[in-house]
């Protein structure tokens, strides 16, 4: 009932429809490739789009460093030998168009994904690597179309072995689970009305904390947090000794994966129950278990449940998880990139 009065655009299909958009965003045809081992991957992009390279790292075991930028500027360390995949949904992006002038000026090795805009055009015009990805979504909700060109690419490169097999996987366990992640989802939302949400992660795993965070900001529309082990118990967690004075009503998600560092998971277990004994009770706990077949089934599984729970909570607060017109907004009182 909630969908039909909040859910205008019919987000829920869009969501629940990552296991199609993932095996069409990996049969996406392209004979794009690099010659020899690159220097550096580094991933430009912002909002929705950056948030594929961020996952690619989580991803990957790589010999080579995989950067992320969401920034007007490309590393000053970027060489020529570098491979930039320049990532905007829209092809308009501001930040990124600076970063693929940028990367044209230094003559590395470009590959553009987008739908359309600038970028393609510029692609066109200087005869620059490009894959145009289907249009029609919200860019956070093109995370597949984003994601698996990139797979290709590297595969096609000979940087990474063929995917295919983990790639099938991963849209089985999506598939099959649908109706738990849904029910779970609800859960988790459930417990989360009217308080701010922390979500905390293994370093191996911040990219999926990053984007439930991301997802609460857009979808839900409310301020979230997110940090990762170790380094959360270093600093915010000494943060919590006067929670007490604060009026803030906190509920914690901690992403735990049993193939976390043992270390870091015995980290996540006393940060717990030391927070709960300083709060009296009065910041709620909720743990998420990373699980799936594959590496890549773990992380897109949980982003999947992420965004569902942004989902129902949106309907909670009586939004509409698609429209972000503050966004929108904001870029239109920036005025036009030159």
């Amino acid at each position: 009932m909630l969908k039909h009065l909040y859910d205008k655009s019919d987000m829920k299909s869009v969501i629940t429809s990552l296991a199609e958009q993932i095996s069409k965003a990996y049969a996406i045809e392209t004979n794009i490739r690099i010659q020899g081992l690159p220097d550096y991957i580094i991933i430009c992009g912002m909002g929705g789009s950056s948030i594929s390279g961020q996952i690619l790292s989580d991803y990957l075991t790589l010999s080579i460093p995989i950067i992320t930028v969401a920034d007007y500027h490309i590393p000053q360390f970027a060489t020529r030998n570098s491979l930039i995949f320049i990532i905007s949904y829209s092809g308009n992006t501001e930040e990124t168009i600076a970063c693929y002038r940028e990367a044209v000026k230094q003559g590395q090795h470009i590959v553009v994904i987008a739908t359309g805009g600038k970028l393609i055009e510029y692609c066109t015009r200087n005869y620059i690597p490009h894959i145009i990805v289907p249009k029609g979504l919200q860019p956070r909700n093109a995370i597949a179309y984003l994601f698996f060109p990139m797979i290709r690419v590297l595969e096609n490169s000979g940087i990474i072995a063929n995917k295919s097999a983990e790639v099938a996987k991963t849209i089985d366990t999506l598939k099959k689970n649908r109706e738990t992640y849904d029910v779970h989802a609800q859960e988790i939302a459930e417990k989360l009305v009217n308080t701010l949400p922390i979500i905390y992660s293994s370093t191996e795993n911040y990219s999926i904390a990053y984007r439930w965070k991301c997802e609460f900001n857009e979808n839900a529309k409310i301020i979230a947090l997110c940090n990762k082990f170790p380094e959360l118990n270093h600093n915010e967690f000494n943060g919590f000794v006067n929670y007490a004075n604060q009026n803030i009503p906190l509920h914690i998600i901690i992403l735990k994966d049993s193939d976390d560092h043992k270390r870091i998971i015995k980290r996540m277990d006393i940060t717990k129950r030391l927070i709960k004994d300083l709060s009296d009770r009065k910041i709620g706990f909720t743990e998420v278990h990373i699980s799936g077949e594959s590496r890549l089934a773990k992380l897109f599984s949980t982003i999947y449940l992420g965004d569902l729970v942004s989902y129902y909570l949106a309907l909670k607060y009586a939004t509409d998880p698609t429209p972000v017109d503050m966004i929108e907004r904001f870029k239109k009182e920036m005025g036009p990139f030159i």
